[in-house]
């Protein structure tokens, strides 16, 4: 079968799927706390849970450290990353004048007052280690092996003249960060199969090749924030680029390809449900996987 029936299949089967109904999208890989599945924000300092409130502020779990002692420890914050804010209430103390209790002194009233200050997630930083979540062991034997086909692709496109720096780490974020130009994926070890580890890894690489120097794609290129049109329309390139190259390395599991599938459809809801994005996407996406596989023109 030649790669361009590939791309087409891959594609008409995902409007096939998405005709079926809404699927639930789930995360692929284990939390770095394995011990705890319903895992919380938590003070780094501390230990102890974010209130409710702050866990919606910080948007995941994970330990959370302030500027104050990243520095204290010798860490520091990675390039391109950003806050996150927490509030907490505290009290002031003041004298009222005006009103004076049995002894002829002002009355003290106090005042509750609510105060922010910035956080970052520890898997945001260099030189942070964890001290309350047990962090996947990057020696730790995978359940799943890495897959020749996949890993040749990989290197093929970590082997061209512009190609991004990939790091694989212990944490609970899979992203792309354009302003350094770096991969960043979760470990092999905290995968329960290879195809759901690749389809995470090549998301990622999906979203590089918009890189500037590369297929230079508006969504990457330009600044964009999360959720707005441009953002929607990258995720879903970087999605069926995933899905396609998957396909491309005989890796293709119903699983996998349901939970891709779950993850387009979500982000086309940010669409309005505009069925021809899809093959607008796709039209991008094999551009993308032309340029993974050293094929572009």
């Amino acid at each position: 079968m030649s790669q361009s029936n590939i791309y087409q299949m891959v594609t008409d089967r995902i409007i096939a799927q998405m005709q079926q109904g809404v699927i639930p999208w789930r995360k692929p890989w284990h939390s770095i706390n394995n011990d705890n599945p319903e895992q919380v924000a938590v003070s780094h300092e501390t230990g102890r849970p974010y209130s409710l409130l702050n866990q919606f502020l910080v948007g995941g779990p994970g330990e959370y450290i302030s500027f104050s002692q990243i520095q204290k420890q010798g860490g520091r914050i990675r390039r391109g990353e950003k806050s996150r804010m927490v509030v907490f209430w505290t009290q002031l103390v003041r004298e009222d004048k005006d009103e004076l209790d049995e002894t002829g002194r002002p009355k003290r009233k106090v005042i509750p007052y609510l105060k922010y200050y910035n956080v970052w997630n520890i898997d945001q930083c260099e030189g942070i280690t964890a001290r309350w979540t047990k962090v996947a062991d990057a020696t730790a034997e995978p359940k799943v092996r890495p897959a020749e086909a996949a890993e040749s692709i990989v290197a093929g496109y970590l082997a061209q003249p512009s190609h991004p720096k990939l790091t694989l780490m212990a944490g609970d974020r899979a992203f792309y960060r354009p302003s350094a130009d770096e991969v960043v994926v979760p470990l092999l070890s905290q995968y329960d199969s290879a195809d759901e580890y690749y389809s995470t890894l090549f998301h990622e690489l999906g979203h590089s090749t918009g890189h500037k120097d590369r297929l230079n794609r508006k969504g990457i290129a330009d600044i964009t924030f999360f959720g707005d049109h441009e953002y929607s329309k990258e995720e879903l390139v970087a999605e069926i680029t995933a899905a396609m190259l998957v396909a491309q390395a005989g890796l293709a599991a119903e699983r996998a390809f349901k939970n891709s599938v779950a993850y387009l459809q979500s982000w086309l809801r940010a669409l309005k449900d505009d069925p021809k994005m899809i093959v607008w996407a796709a039209g991008k996406a094999e551009a993308a996987v032309r340029y993974i596989l050293g094929e572009a023109e």
